[in-house]
């Protein structure tokens, strides 16, 4: 009884694959919509100087990071259905190949470290002093040599 409650209980799981769906439907059109609201009031105030480019160029490096962040939970929604719900032997989607716990983590986190070089790259626009720069750089290069340690350990004690 409790392996049949075990099994059926995979099934729980379709509820963060929704959410992780709906969480990629949402933050991709929010990041559209900043574009062509951004682009509509350029093209409406016919403002066409170095600082409206410089300004439209960081609402994109900004936006990208919508969109990095889309395409995590869209990993992550299949990550979890082809781990835990799909009883097929053969993958879902065979361009994001996840057979192990690893695997769905080597792709989470590859995610997460483009997405903080983005954030980066915002910051560094945004910033007004050298040291700010100097700070975020600092803290954005020691949380990917934690997630790049993580990996090299995870990897050393699956073999």
């Amino acid at each position: 009884m409790l392996r049949t409650l075990l099994v059926l209980g995979r099934y729980l799981l379709v509820i963060p694959v929704i959410g992780s769906l709906l969480l990629t439907v949402g933050v991709v059109l929010m990041g559209a919509g900043v574009i062509v609201e951004r682009a509509w009031n350029v093209l409406q105030n016919g403002e066409f100087s170095l600082k409206a480019a410089k300004m439209m160029s960081l609402t994109v490096v900004q936006t990208i990071d919508f969109f990095l962040v889309g395409a995590l939970g869209y990993i992550t929604a299949v990550g979890i259905y082809n781990l835990f719900i799909t009883s097929d032997e053969e993958q879902l989607l065979k361009r994001i190949r996840i057979e192990k716990l690893k695997d769905l983590e080597d792709k989470i986190i590859g995610v997460v470290v483009a997405a903080l070089a983005v954030s980066f790259l915002g910051q560094v626009s945004d910033a007004t002093k050298m040291e700010d720069i100097l700070y975020a750089g600092i803290g954005i290069s020691l949380m990917i040599a934690a997630l790049c340690l993580f990996m090299y350990f995870a990897g050393r004690s699956e073999k």
